[in-house]
């Protein structure tokens, strides 16, 4: 007899409606849909290279191909193109039609917001995740104005200045922060974590994964920027780790980029302008307490 089978339940499973069964599939390409759903995120999402499911599901890359376009035939999937910065192709965005409703049918959960389509030309590099640097001053100008500012207010309490702005300073400080800040969190850092974490077989949630390019998105990377802090990350995972990380340790794999972007910068402008509005606003009051002191002793 031969021995029973034993599955480990922590691994998961993939449950599949019924009518998928009902379709006319070949072996390997039901095999594909089955290995696609395993890899799809909540959004039925995912970013597998043709090596990743040759390996996964023992076949040719030229079989991997031709089973994906009998999935897309079916309308099971849909692909999308992902581009490089300087426009060479390199990947295919999977969705899995069915499995975003699917899913929440399953849990009883809403249906969360379709994600944004990102069109094979709208990269990072035109995406609203960014300062509109339409107006905004050369990047080595804005360093020399957060440089300038923090000799004025060096070794002052705060919120007293140590000298005054130049005028010029002033001028050149409202120049910059007149650019605007769009804060549409682009899809692209998503694609590049779940490439990032898949290449290196690290098991990632949706939710992982979302607060991770939070936690990036939040300084409002520009291409240039967001390419040191890949490069950084990609440079401080060990190839030995085999579990994602925290926070806590994730805020500190990037911060061994060690950039500061034009949004921080744009923020520190604007603090240490108001800091000067409030440290003006404070001599005037001095002044005009001291003036109101002097009058009361005239008239006594």
């Amino acid at each position: 007899m031969s021995e029973q089978l034993s599955f480990d339940r922590a691994k998961g499973f993939v449950a599949l409606p019924v009518e998928v069964l009902e379709i006319e599939l070949t072996p390997g390409a039901f095999r594909l849909l089955v290995e696609l759903c395993r890899m799809a995120n909540v959004d039925g999402y995912c970013w597998p290279s043709l090596d990743q499911l040759s390996g996964r599901i023992g076949r040719s890359k030229s079989a991997i191909s031709g089973y994906i376009k009998e999935l897309r035939a079916e309308g099971l999937v849909d692909t999308e193109t992902q581009t490089t910065a300087n426009g060479y192709n390199y990947r295919l965005k999977y969705r899995v039609t069915f499995w975003q409703d699917w899913r929440a049918s399953l849990t009883g959960a809403v249906r969360s917001k379709p994600e944004r389509s990102v069109q094979p030309a709208e990269r990072l590099k035109e995406s609203k995740n960014q300062i509109n640097l339409n107006h905004c001053l050369p990047a080595a100008e804005v360093d020399q104005l957060v440089k300038d500012w923090g000799r004025c207010f060096h070794g002052a309490p705060y919120p007293a200045a140590s000298l005054p702005p130049s005028e010029a300073l002033i001028t050149q400080t409202n120049l910059a922060l007149s650019a605007e800040i769009q804060e549409d969190i682009s899809a692209d850092i998503s694609d590049w974590l779940w490439d990032f974490w898949t290449t290196r077989k690290i098991a990632v949630t949706a939710k992982m994964v979302a607060e991770q390019a939070q936690s990036i998105a939040k300084s409002y990377p520009s291409l240039e920027e967001f390419q040191l802090i890949t490069k950084a990350l990609s440079r401080a995972w060990q190839p030995h780790w085999r579990r994602p990380p925290d926070a806590e340790a994730f805020t500190k794999l990037v911060g061994s980029a060690k950039i500061t972007t034009a949004f921080q910068k744009h923020q520190l402008l604007k603090s240490y302008r108001n800091r000067w509005m409030l440290a003006q606003k404070t001599l005037r009051n001095a002044a005009h307490s001291g003036s109101l002191a002097a009058t009361t002793r005239v008239a006594a």
